[in-house]
């Protein structure tokens, strides 16, 4: 998969977040950020990749968001490698 496409999947994956306010909550407390920050960061990739490696990081999660998605499995675990190809996320 392409960056740009992981990119465009990362970006769907906080409006996923932000479709469900006590899960968006739960990353805000696990990042530290509050909503303005998120709001305010919502372009910076890293701030993406770290969206989609909390959703991938939680089953039930990872599973609502890969059947919204349409994806396969397996296959949003390889979008967060595109996105973090060292691993060096903390998600």
């Amino acid at each position: 998969m392409k960056k740009s496409q992981a990119e465009q999947i990362a970006e769907r994956a906080l409006t996923f977040l932000a479709n469900r306010p006590e899960i968006l909550q739960q990353f805000l407390t696990a990042s530290g950020l509050d909503a303005s920050e998120l709001i305010a960061r919502a372009d910076d990739p890293e701030m993406r990749g770290a969206v989609l490696g909390f959703v991938a990081a939680d089953e039930a999660l990872a599973k609502e968001f890969s059947e919204d998605e349409k994806l396969k499995p397996g296959q949003l675990l390889q979008i967060c490698a595109a996105l973090d190809p060292h691993g060096s996320s903390s998600w």
